[in-house]
């Protein structure tokens, strides 16, 4: 249970690289009311570029962001530690990812690892680019080099193709086994054995889940249960509802729905999907047609159709749902900033508290709630 004496930060990652002058910020940190919604600033940290993506470690206050730079030839995942009074972010060090345009970073089940999955491989010198790498987190929070990476194309990849990887999360499996991989580009969910410290990324004994053409598998998160996952496909703006198998690595794709209503004929990619705390509703979003959708999930881990809220924005490229569960943030990346949903913890649905936090363009916010 929650002490009163505790605090609730949301960490905003923005796109600052060729931002508006005076506009674009790096790291928004805000206190977090979880009874009004209401969000303060906190702090700032102004000195990092383009921070598309982070994740957070409660239990060590650690924060970690992805740097994401189409331009440069390799990006970087960088690590701060949190003070859990005022939520100041003091840097520890940072590692490049090798590969680019790194979008992702997730945790293994102990914390002690992470991954980066990098959208876009350039060729870094005489080596190819890596869709996923694999860091150990040192005891200090700080990231030793990668020790372990996997490319999907070319002479060196782990499991060649004709196509262009195009890493987009990497997601380690409830029970620690596996580390899962949406590749964009190849419309695959790769799977590896979940390597220690030192060793490599090895194809599972299914080293595969095939999305149809075209789908593009963005994001990917499992139900509280353990044995239902759910992939968004950014490209064809669909869910599918996935069965996994411990013992081979296997996701049998079991159903898929759209994120779109019927008669939409507009441009529109997905990109950011979430499960509630209590395994009850599931959460996508869609850029274009600018809105949550929402779906309620049976036992058996099937998802039906509720509706869509306005994202209150454009380019809703990400959401989470606070620590309370009574509300969601939607970070509207091309314009509109956060937009403050109130969230009905029977009923899944969303209403527009009416609150904006005006930020040029937020990437990603996380929740960190510390004594």
């Amino acid at each position: 249970m929650r002490s009163p004496m505790s605090k609730t930060f949301a960490f905003v990652g923005n796109q600052n690289r060729n931002a508006l002058p005076g506009e674009g910020k790096g790291i928004s940190v805000f206190h977090f009311n979880d009874q009004t919604g209401d969000l303060t600033l906190a702090s700032e940290y102004l000195p990092i570029d383009n921070p598309g993506y982070l994740a957070i470690d409660e239990k060590r206050r650690r924060l970690y962001a992805a740097v994401e730079i189409p331009a440069w030839n390799e990006n970087l995942a960088v690590a701060f530690d949190i003070d859990p009074a005022t939520g100041t972010l003091s840097y520890i060090n940072m590692q490049p990812t090798l590969g680019n345009t790194t979008c992702h970073l997730g945790f293994d089940q102990t914390g002690t690892l992470i991954f980066a999955s990098n959208y876009t491989v350039a060729e870094l010198g005489a080596r190819p680019g890596n869709a996923v790498a694999a860091f150990a987190i040192r005891s200090d929070g700080g990231l030793d080099p990668a020790f372990a990476t996997a490319a999907h194309e070319g002479k060196n990849a782990i499991l060649p193709t004709e196509r262009r990887q195009h890493g987009h999360c990497a997601v380690v499996s409830p029970d620690n086994r596996y580390v899962f991989v949406c590749d964009l580009g190849l419309d695959r969910i790769m799977a590896y054995r979940q390597p220690a410290k030192g060793e490599s990324l090895a194809l599972a004994a299914t080293p595969f889940t095939q999305l149809p053409d075209g789908a593009g598998p963005r994001h990917m998160t499992f139900h509280p249960n353990g044995k239902i996952a759910y992939v968004i496909n950014e490209l064809n703006s669909t869910v599918s509802v996935l069965h996994y198998n411990s013992a081979t690595a296997a996701l049998t794709i079991s159903q898929t729905l759209p994120t779109l209503p019927d008669g939409f004929t507009g441009t529109n990619t997905c990109a950011e999907i979430a499960v509630s705390a209590d395994g009850r509703f599931l959460y996508g979003s869609n850029r274009g047609h600018n809105s949550i959708v929402s779906y309620a999930i049976a036992e058996t881990g099937a998802i039906s159709l509720m509706g869509w809220t306005s994202s209150q924005g454009l380019g809703p490229r990400n959401f989470t749902i606070d620590p309370s569960g009574r509300f969601m943030l939607v970070a509207n990346q091309k314009g509109g900033g956060i937009a403050i949903f109130k969230r009905d913890i029977e009923t899944g649905t969303l209403e527009d508290s009416g609150k904006r936090i005006a930020l040029q363009s937020p990437m990603r916010i996380v929740f960190g709630t510390f004594e």
